[in-house]
């Protein structure tokens, strides 16, 4: 029963995580995002991007995590 548990919450986790980590790819939009108007320094938007590249691969390896943990568990 633990171990049903413990799957039902990672399963949860997982995809609050690979839902977060597509909403981030989308506003990285390949590395271009688009502008917001308090961006009208240029190293702001640069300052942006980067910060969202480093989420999207933070999000990344969390999903990856979550993954490892499941493969651990027995099947259900």
């Amino acid at each position: 029963a633990r171990d049903t548990d413990r799957r039902r919450i990672l399963d949860e986790e997982l995809k609050k995580e690979e839902t977060r980590l597509a909403e981030l790819r989308k506003e990285y939009n390949n590395g271009e995002p688009e502008r917001q108007g308090n961006e009208r320094n240029y190293q702001k938007y640069l300052d942006r991007v980067a910060e969202l590249k480093s989420s999207i691969a933070r999000k990344e390896s969390d999903i990856a995590a979550i993954k490892r943990e499941l493969a651990k568990l027995p099947p259900s």
